[in-house]
């Protein structure tokens, strides 16, 4: 989050807590903060607006991340008609990044990108609850230990074998969302590569460079 946006968010809370006969101190913003994490500034403001109008008592941060992050239903339903958009824009022989590493962690499981791109009709049908019922399980217990990066398609498992440079992925979603799960992902297997060292390296390999 940015700095200025830090201190709308800061101004927004501190407003909220006279409102309701609370305190806001630095120390309780910081764990907002922690929480919010991701999160798009408007998307957060937005939460907080829905929260007021429907809510009597002082928001915890569960409560904005529960109107943030919808149901598992909705999510797993919202993170399908991205994959699905991806399938028809993208196709099988382009390798992606989502925005979204729960979605990696099901097509992961799921057989891959390039398997889920060549479905029959009839075989995505059946597919289509699968992938919602493993999205939803991804998302309430957590990723695996092994998560990749990124979904190859057919051009890279071909050539990547060969010596040939990695394709140039398109990332589904939010650029900067992608950039950010990636990085804290690879930070805990890089622990002594800062984050920005790590940002600054993943967007050179996602434009291409």
């Amino acid at each position: 989050m940015e700095r200025s946006q830090s201190e709308a968010l800061f101004s927004m809370l501190e407003a909220i807590s006279k409102m309701k006969n609370r305190e806001m101190t630095v120390v309780i913003f910081k764990f907002w903060l922690v929480a919010l994490d991701g999160y798009p500034f408007e998307e957060i403001k937005n939460a907080f607006n829905r929260y007021i109008q429907t809510e009597k008592g002082m928001p915890e941060p569960v409560d904005i991340l529960k109107i943030l992050r919808g149901s598992g239903e909705d999510r797993a339903l919202a993170a399908l008609l991205k994959v699905e958009k991806a399938m028809d824009e993208h196709g099988a022989y382009t390798t992606v990044v989502f925005d979204d590493p729960v979605i990696h962690a099901t097509l992961q499981s799921l057989g891959g990108w390039i398997k889920t791109c060549r479905q029959t009709e009839y075989e995505f049908t059946w597919w289509k609850k699968e992938f919602r019922e493993r999205y939803q399980h991804f998302d309430q217990y957590g990723l695996p230990p092994e998560l990749p990066f990124r979904l190859p398609g057919i051009f890279d498992q071909s050539n990547l074998p060969l010596g040939e440079k990695p394709q140039k992925p398109e990332v589904i979603g939010d650029y900067e969302k992608a950039i950010g799960w990636v990085s804290k992902m690879e930070k805990s297997l890089a622990p002594g590569l800062t984050m920005r060292e790590l940002t600054q390296k993943h967007l050179k390999t996602m434009d291409g460079i």
